[in-house]
């Protein structure tokens, strides 16, 4: 690999920090660094700039670019999810044992009751425990704690 196509490839703009971040490592090991110091100077360990040298050895400087799949995608379409935020709305006091029974019986999905509530939270709710009601409290209770407040000054 040419030094002056490190140069050039450091100084574009086109990917990733991730990309930099490998770029350098090679860099510093065209300059004569070897993996360890590397490593050290990027925070990254041994085995990941070995990784990334044998992946430019390889491939060139394309060996570099980060390549994510993305993930597995979700079980739910964003229709459906747009149809459990409506019942969500619609319905009252639903705890997470609920929905994840709604997502069951409506979508014919099952979830852990964990990832029932990161799609919960996702869906832009947060999730409140009610608070009793003694039968014993009077009506305008908080009126009278203000009073009584007010009194004591």
């Amino acid at each position: 690999m040419d030094e002056k196509e490190l140069d050039k490839a450091l100084k574009s703009l086109d990917y990733p920090i991730r990309y930099y971040q490998r770029l350098i490592a090679m860099k510093l090991i065209s300059v004569g660094h070897n993996h360890k110091e590397t490593g050290e100077i990027l925070g990254v360990s041994y085995r990941t700039i070995n990784r990334w040298a044998k992946a430019c050895e390889n491939e060139g400087l394309n060996g570099l670019i980060p390549n994510f799949s993305g993930g597995k995608p979700s079980k739910l379409s964003k229709e459906n999810k747009e149809q459990f935020k409506q019942i969500l709305i619609e319905s009252e006091n639903v705890t997470m044992t609920d929905a994840q029974r709604i997502l069951k019986e409506d979508f014919g999905i099952e979830f852990s009751l964990p990832h029932v509530c990161n799609i919960v939270r996702q869906l832009g709710f947060n999730y409140g425990k009610p608070r009793p009601k003694f039968r014993e409290a009077p009506e305008n209770g908080e009126e009278i704690l203000k009073k009584t407040l007010i009194l004591q000054e």
